[in-house]
């Protein structure tokens, strides 16, 4: 059986009846589309794969089940037996693995007010897979580099859409060839950077910091000629942006949203809009089935 590589690296990780299970559930996809964007592990209920736009309950005629121990381990063994070491992103919902993998962890948790002070009792976890998809970001960056100039973009969409994929490609794109530019990747959760798909790149990355000073550090020291982020939305990142782009440094970033008018009704989202940050806001969206994106493109200086 033929194996992404992405995927390969995480079935060492999973029981061996879930390992089983997605790779059997692989060997059913033809050619190209073997396309796994996430494995999902629940104690005590039904694990399940998203596959393009569908949720894959039932493998061999019935669900798989992983007690509460076998999705603890598997945190264990992704952490590489050190989950301590992750414990403070853990506690943010989340562990960063390289290359791109992000896991989101969930279950109980002792905490303080607002705070979560420490989670136990894994109940589930979310193994995004990254994909090196070459060329993807092609037919978008006729809008990142509209009129021979870059372009400020962000691209919105609802979650498990394929944003990542699509500005890690345009990233690549901006940072290789005879015209490279010099990008600076925050990567904050350690999602953007596939680091065999920029081997070629004059990419600096910037992994783990917080999306506000990454901003800004790379603004005041890197002298970038375009910053690369995911999931803006905060009133810190939103200085950090306003305060680059007083500096003259355009940015691809994205956030989450499911039209253009939900994307407005975000405070913050709206005072960059307000400051005319974004040339372009771009919503992405993909047929029943497809990988191809579809745009629907808002251009700030012709009004939304």
């Amino acid at each position: 059986m033929q194996v992404c590589p992405e995927l390969l690296r995480i079935l060492k990780y999973l029981p061996a009846k879930v390992s089983d299970a997605v790779g059997g559930f692989v060997s059913t996809i033809s050619g190209a589309d073997r396309y796994l964007s996430e494995i999902r592990l629940r104690a005590g209920a039904p694990m399940s794969v998203t596959y393009l736009d569908r949720n894959i309950l039932s493998f061999g005629g019935r669900p798989v089940v992983c007690s509460e121990s076998e999705v603890t381990g598997t945190l264990q063994r992704l952490c590489e037996d050190s989950v301590h070491t992750y414990s403070e992103t853990i506690r943010e919902g989340f562990v960063s693995l390289e290359n791109g993998y992000r896991i989101g962890v969930v279950g109980r948790t002792g905490g303080d007010g607002e705070s979560v002070k420490s989670v136990y009792g894994i109940s589930s976890l979310s193994i995004r897979l990254p994909h090196a998809v070459p060329d993807v970001g092609a037919e978008a960056m006729r809008y990142v580099t509209a009129g021979g100039r870059l372009r400020s973009t962000l691209f919105y969409s609802p979650p498990n859409v394929g944003k990542t994929t699509l500005v890690r490609d345009i990233a690549r794109l901006l940072s290789t060839g005879d015209a490279a530019r010099r990008v600076a990747i925050v990567d904050t959760r350690a999602e953007l950077y596939i680091q065999s798909m920029f081997a070629d790149s004059i990419a600096d990355v910037l992994t783990g910091y917080p999306r506000a000073k990454g901003i800004e550090i790379a603004t005041r020291t890197m002298s970038p000629e375009i910053i690369v982020c995911d999931e803006i939305g905060s009133l810190e990142e939103a200085k950090a942006i306003l305060s680059a782009q007083n500096s003259g440094v355009p940015l691809i970033a994205t956030a989450h949203a499911d039209s253009f008018d939900g994307l407005m009704k975000r405070p913050n989202i709206r005072t960059l809009y307000e400051n005319h940050i974004f040339r372009y806001y771009i919503g992405l969206s993909r047929a029943s089935g497809s990988k191809r994106f579809i745009y629907t493109v808002s251009d700030a200086e012709k009004g939304a």
